[in-house]
Order: structure tokens, then C-alpha cells, then sequence
């Protein structure tokens, strides 16, 4: 019904009124079509931009979590690192420790045997002066002489044996249980 009333209405205008109305009714639609393209541009062009802003910030937060993230994994790498320094550092102090204790007790184990050696030559020469005055015979000091020898060669043996085969390599004063072969007891026999 509208377009017959807007057809009668046209159609009783002149030429010339039919012309300023259709440029008239043009000026209005043309203006009304830029001032809503104007607008919706403008908005999306602020919604582009929001987005961009957004995708800066986005990218800006990215790239600190990662610089954050390898910073920390540097940290902690320097604290793997400083650990484990300073466990193989308490290591070498403990096994430096324990050489010189070892070495400390093996000479004290070697004074031992220079002593007895010293002893027993004191005892040699105590023997052939009560021989050579004449307090004891000549028999009774060859089986005093070789009784002490036999001796002296026993415990010098015992205590090679003992530091070499039994006694912990790396703790002086512990042994070794269960070594095959030795007489001592805890020791493993050879099967026959």
C-alpha cells in the first residue's frame, strides 16, 4: 500500500519536482549510508585496535614468561651445580680424612713392629750377655734365641697378613668379614 500511495504521489509531480525529490531523497541516503559506514568503521577499527592492543599485551606477558621462566631454570641450574660442588666437596674432605687416618694408623701399626723388633734385639743381647757371662748354657740360648725368632716371625707375619688381607682397605680399625681363605675367624674356606 505504501509503494501505490508513493507511486500516485510520483506520478502527479512535475519533471522538475520528481528531480529535487530523487536528489533530495540520494543527498539523504548517501549521507545516511557514509554516516553508518563511518560508524561501523570506526567501530570496528576500535575493536582492531582493542585486539591489537590486547595481542601486544598478550605477547609482551609471553615473552616475560618465558624470560622469568629461563632465569629460573639458570637459578636453579647454579643451585644443581653449587650442590652437587659442594657434596663432592664434603666428599674429598671426608675421604681426605680418612687416608689420613689410615695413614696415621698404618705407621702406628709399623711403630709397632720396629718396637717389638727393638725389643726382641734387646732381648738377643740380653740373652748373649747372660751367655757370654756365663749365667746360662749354650743350649738353653740357641732354643731362647729361637723361640724369640720364631715369634717375632709370627707376629710380624699376623700383622702383615691382617693389614693386607683382612683389615677394610678404606677404615683402619674395621675389618673384612668373610675373606676366602683366611684362617681368622669369619673366614670363608675354600671348598675342596
Amino acid at each position: 500500500m505504501a509503494d501505490a500511495a508513493l507511486n500516485t504521489a510520483f506520478g502527479q509531480m512535475s519533471a522538475t519536482d520528481r528531480t529535487t525529490y530523487l536528489s533530495g531523497q540520494a543527498t539523504n541516503l548517501q549521507s545516511t549510508l557514509t554516516g553508518k559506514f563511518a560508524d561501523s568503521f570506526g567501530q570496528s577499527l576500535a575493536s582492531t585496535q582493542n585486539t591489537a592492543r590486547n595481542f601486544d599485551i598478550m605477547t609482551n606477558y609471553t615473552t616475560q614468561s618465558n624470560n622469568l621462566n629461563t632465569v629460573v631454570r639458570d637459578l636453579e641450574g647454579t643451585q644443581s651445580f653449587n650442590l652437587s660442588t659442594a657434596k663432592r666437596n664434603a666428599d674429598t674432605a671426608q675421604r681426605n680424612q680418612e687416608i689420613k687416618e689410615w695413614y696415621y694408623n698404618n705407621k702406628l701399626d709399623t711403630l709397632f713392629v720396629f718396637q717389638l723388633i727393638f725389643i726382641s734385639l734387646c732381648l738377643l743381647a740380653a740373652i748373649a750377655f747372660a751367655a757370654k757371662m756365663g749365667f746360662i748354657s749354650n743350649t738353653i740360648v740357641g732354643i731362647l734365641i729361637g723361640i724369640e725368632i720364631v715369634v717375632m716371625i709370627l707376629l710380624i707375619s699376623n700383622r702383615a697378613i691382617y693389614t693386607d688381607k683382612v683389615r677394610n682397605k678404606r677404615y683402619w680399625n674395621k675389618r673384612i668379614y668373610g675373606v676366602v681363605g683366611s684362617s681368622l675367624p669369619g673366614g670363608i674356606q675354600k671348598c675342596k
